[in-house]
């Protein structure tokens, strides 16, 4: 008699091994929530990091204000006129005038300011009244009958 062999299935089955499906997918799901456990402790620490840098920042920034105001008073303290007048005597050797001469020029002041208009003061206008110097947006609003 002739002995049958099984027939071998060239298909792959669906699943490898049957026996490891409930905890494998217990396994994969505990380390996912696991990993998303750990995303708010690495936000805390990035946190933390950047919270340090920060106040050695103001710390930095304090100090180079605190050497700011130590430069403003040195300047204060050098630009003093009685300061200025002791080192001119001293160092220098000037001496205050003897007498003061005045020199008249002869000619005629320019007529007129020199100086930009941006500087000058403006005439007042009368409420709601929009003038050729006005801003676009104050043009429009001239147009529009508010109260």
């Amino acid at each position: 008699m002739a002995a049958v062999r099984p027939r071998v299935s060239l298909r792959p089955s669906t699943w490898p091994l049957p026996w490891l499906g409930l905890p494998l997918v217990i396994v994969l799901s505990s380390l996912a929530v696991g990993l998303a456990a750990l995303l708010p402790l690495t936000q805390y620490g990035n946190a933390a990091t950047t919270s340090a840098s920060l106040d050695q920042l103001e710390r930095d920034r304090s100090a180079w204000q605190a050497r700011v105001d130590e430069l403003e008073a040195e300047v204060a303290r050098l630009s003093s006129l009685d300061r200025i007048e002791r080192e001119a005597r001293e160092r220098l050797g000037m001496v205050p005038p003897e007498e003061v001469v005045y020199i008249e020029v002869p000619v005629a002041r320019p007529e007129g300011t020199k100086v930009p208009d941006r500087y000058l003061e403006r005439p007042a206008r009368a409420e709601g009244e929009v003038g050729a110097d006005s801003a676009w947006w104050e043009k429009l609003l001239g147009w529009l009958p508010l109260p």
